[in-house]
């Protein structure tokens, strides 16, 4: 389970619970332990680690009758893009890896390894960043694209709509399909007036109603 966007990024927004993430991008730590490394008392480490448990974001596990770890449950993405014609907020997970046996034994401390094994891992982290920073100017080019294109398309719906409310309601239903009650509350107007406007933009053939979501 993913929490939904915005409430992740409220989770986030809190120092403390980003400072525990951080610290458990290490490794596996028990609460006690987390506490003093990041000097903050014991009763607020806990609670900010329900919160994130709750999220999704950490889990915890006891080795062999050991004190409790807690650890990153799986790798979150949360994006936020904002332009001049959009914003938005979405978050995403990369499937589970499952963990051995002998890796749950393991996770509390670092394996020790022969020189020639860190060299080889080096080698492949420093292949990964570059393979990351290609990933990152691809998307910076599909970003760049998209922003061209909704400028265009917000160019367009504020030629086609005979008032501002229109514009906005084509505007807002150029991300994907949407109640009108979902319109309201994001336009911050009576679901009436809204509705009105889509049928309106829906006699001139602009969008169409299916089943109870409107869509261009």
């Amino acid at each position: 389970m993913i929490l939904d966007p915005i409430e992740l990024l409220d989770i986030l927004g809190n120092e403390n619970r980003r400072r525990i993430l951080q610290l458990l991008s290490f490794r596996p730590f028990y609460f006690n332990e987390m506490a003093k490394r990041l000097d903050v008392g014991p009763k607020a480490v806990i609670d900010h680690l329900e919160m994130l448990e709750k999220a999704g974001l950490v889990e915890c596990y006891q080795v062999q009758g050991r004190r409790k770890y807690f650890r990153i449950a799986q790798k979150t993405v949360l994006e936020v893009a904002v332009s001049p014609n959009s914003y938005g907020v979405r978050s995403y997970r990369s499937e589970d890896v499952p963990r051995s046996d002998e890796e749950e034994a393991q996770a509390p401390g670092v394996a020790q390894n022969s020189a020639e094994d860190m060299k080889r891992l080096r080698k492949e982290l420093s292949d990964l960043e570059e393979k990351r920073k290609e990933m990152r100017r691809l998307l910076e080019e599909i970003e760049s694209r998209e922003m061209e294109v909704k400028q265009l398309a917000v160019g367009t719906a504020q030629g086609f709509a005979e008032d501002q409310l229109e514009s906005e309601i084509l505007v807002a239903l150029l991300s994907g399909r949407a109640r009108s009650s979902d319109l309201a509350m994001r336009l911050e107007v009576p679901e009436i007036v809204v509705i009105d406007r889509l049928r309106r933009l829906e006699k001139r053939g602009a969008i169409q109603l299916r089943g109870q979501e409107w869509n261009i």
